[in-house]
């Protein structure tokens, strides 16, 4: 519920959202509230504000967010998911720890901005792109994302999804994850990949 968390300050962040109470993994916490629903047309015509707290709801519809959802902060390791318009804890979650998400789950336009987070597994930067993950997280944020996601997800499971020769990891067609050497080119029907 809305009451459970509350919006503050959050240092080089602006504001962020911070739990009231503790919440367990898997909890639901509150529901993401939208402003308005535009359309990729229409987004010249947005506030500054409204383009800093847009969602994307599709490659060409977007929903501007509203509090408390709208301060939702991004991190390479987040506490909570969004599910829809719902959002849960990922992990537990402590009394006044800030509530973060990961902004790639819905994301497509290939954006770069400097990341504040912090985490351990900090990148630096995010790369605003589900598919500019690399494929095991992919394939664990995938039941999360938007239906145009995983659309494009399931599109692109047709073929390998190929790394660098030496990161030897590789999404077969059923969306299976594996330690393998290099992969080729694999027909829909049978992998050409070493077991």
């Amino acid at each position: 519920m809305i009451e459970d968390v509350k919006v503050r300050e959050a240092g080089t962040k602006g504001r962020g959202v911070y739990a009231r109470r503790a919440f367990a993994r898997g909890e639901f916490i509150f529901r993401r509230r939208q402003i308005r629903v535009v359309t990729a047309e229409e987004l010249p015509t947005l506030s500054e504000w409204e383009r800093i707290h847009l969602c994307e709801l599709a490659f060409d519809r977007f929903a501007v967010l509203a509090a408390p959802g709208c301060y939702l902060n991004h991190s390479c390791d987040p506490n909570a998911m969004r599910h829809g318009v719902k959002v849960f804890a990922w992990r537990p979650i402590a009394v006044d720890e800030e509530i973060t998400i990961d902004y790639r789950l819905n994301a497509f336009d290939g954006d770069s901005w400097p990341c504040a987070c912090g985490s351990k597994t900090c990148t630096g930067t995010v790369v605003g792109s589900f598919f500019a993950m690399d494929p095991m997280r992919q394939a664990l944020l995938v039941p999360h994302a938007p239906t145009f996601i995983q659309r494009q997800y399931r599109q692109a499971k047709s073929t390998f999804v190929r790394l660098p020769p030496n990161a030897g990891w590789w999404l077969d067609a059923h969306g299976g994850v594996a330690r393998s050497q290099p992969c080729v080119r694999q027909s829909r029907r049978r992998s050409r990949c070493p077991a």
